[in-house]
């Protein structure tokens, strides 16, 4: 074995970043994905505060500049069709540094800067974790045997690494009372603006242009539903769930072709006194998912990638395991706390609570709603910034 090996399960967002910067430290990295290719499930997600900086700092940001998406326009619906507010949404973002762009875009940006920097294995995952004191003891899916010094889990708030080594998700993961799903539609669906809402008591479909990428849908509904559904299973779960919204909603739904994939799942928070056992530490949402109530789970993922492997760097002891989460958990608090709020606030469970929110948004002036949107946005922004990155070299890259 090597004297300084590294083991990241999962190739998303966090585990190609922390493998570009373990593998600049000296570090053979080995990352295992279970999926059969890097591009799956892949919408839109935004980079911004110290996301967008470790993306500067790698000298990616060009990269993710051109793989930008323009979302200008936004147009929100009650279930009748009834205009609730319209703004234009990009003329909004502009006053803050960040870039909207296909998970699958920044994976592959990512992918591509390591240069074969890291032995990827696709279609592969950790079947057993065995750990001591010097090394952790991996079995493969693919039946092989391998010893690390450190083994990253990187592989989503559901993630087997935690189980493996923490224990249960029922320990760690915090129902926020909504499931969400989403898919691409026919490129050719037509949409009067770049993104159109069709807003209900305790549930919302919305709908979005990616420039030529296509058109996605994403809906968002109240449910205690904790456990994953099975994909052969969604499309008819969403039928239930929206029957009787807007006719462009149920009619999307009903035209969907059987065998078109559906994401589907809870929205949760995970949250662990300790992110690390031993020598398996974990990143991003197999950490401390923050969920779609709030964003930034990207842009966190990018910092604690960058993170670890900073203190890593600095000290191939397990105490830098302890150092990577001091400097990490009170962004990430901070962060939690704003979205369980946002989430508490999200999907009006009454028809009356939901009328007069939309009166309320309809009757103030839009001055004033787009500046409460942006002070909104620029507290997320703010908080995400209380990640502790050290001193970032461009040499590096």
């Amino acid at each position: 074995m090597s004297s300084k090996s590294i083991l990241i399960s999962g190739a998303g967002i966090g585990g190609l970043c922390a493998a570009w910067w373990l593998s600049r430290s000296g570090y053979a990295v080995t990352i295992v994905e279970q999926a059969a290719t890097l591009r799956d499930e892949g919408y839109m997600l935004s980079v911004s505060g110290a996301g967008l900086r470790v993306i500067e700092e790698m000298g990616l940001l060009a990269q993710l500049s051109h793989a930008g998406l323009s979302m200008e326009r936004h147009l929100y619906l009650d279930a009748h069709g009834r205009t609730i507010m319209q703004f234009n949404h990009g003329k909004l973002m502009a006053q803050l540094e960040h870039h909207t762009v296909l998970r699958n875009d920044l994976a592959d940006i990512l992918y591509q800067s390591l240069n074969d920097a890291a032995d990827l294995q696709l279609g592969t995952k950790i079947s057993s974790l065995r750990q001591d004191e010097q090394g952790v003891d991996v079995q493969l899916s693919n039946g092989h045997d391998q010893r690390f010094d450190y083994v990253i889990g990187a592989d989503g708030f559901r993630s087997a690494t935690r189980r493996l080594a923490f224990g249960p998700d029922t320990e760690f993961c915090q129902h926020l009372g909504m499931q969400a799903a989403a898919y691409w539609m026919d490129a050719d669906t037509l949409l009067e603006e770049d993104m159109v809402a069709v807003a209900e008591p305790r549930r919302m479909s919305m709908y979005y242009r990616l420039g030529d990428k296509g058109v996605t849908a994403l809906h968002i509904w109240k449910s205690d539903l904790e456990t994953a559904v099975k994909q052969d299973t969604r499309k008819a779960r969403l039928s239930v769930q929206f029957a009787g919204s807007h006719a462009r909603v149920t009619d999307a739904i009903a035209s969907l072709p059987a065998a078109s994939p559906i994401y589907m799942d809870a929205l949760m928070q995970v949250h662990l006194p300790d992110w690390s056992r031993g020598r398996v530490v974990l990143l991003g949402d197999a950490a401390h998912c923050l969920s779609l109530a709030n964003g930034q789970a990207a842009s966190m993922a990018l910092a604690g990638a960058c993170c670890l492997a900073q203190e890593l760097a600095a000290d191939s002891s397990p105490l830098a395991l302890q150092r990577y989460q001091q400097r990490m958990r009170p962004g990430i608090h901070a962060l939690q706390v704003r979205g369980r709020k946002a989430a508490s606030l999200y999907l009006p469970d009454s028809a009356w609570s939901f009328r007069m929110r939309n009166w309320i948004m309809s009757a103030m002036p839009k001055s004033i709603l787009l500046n409460y949107f942006l002070k909104s946005a620029q507290e997320e922004i703010h908080l995400a910034g209380h990640i502790q990155l050290q001193q970032l070299s461009k040499r590096a890259a």
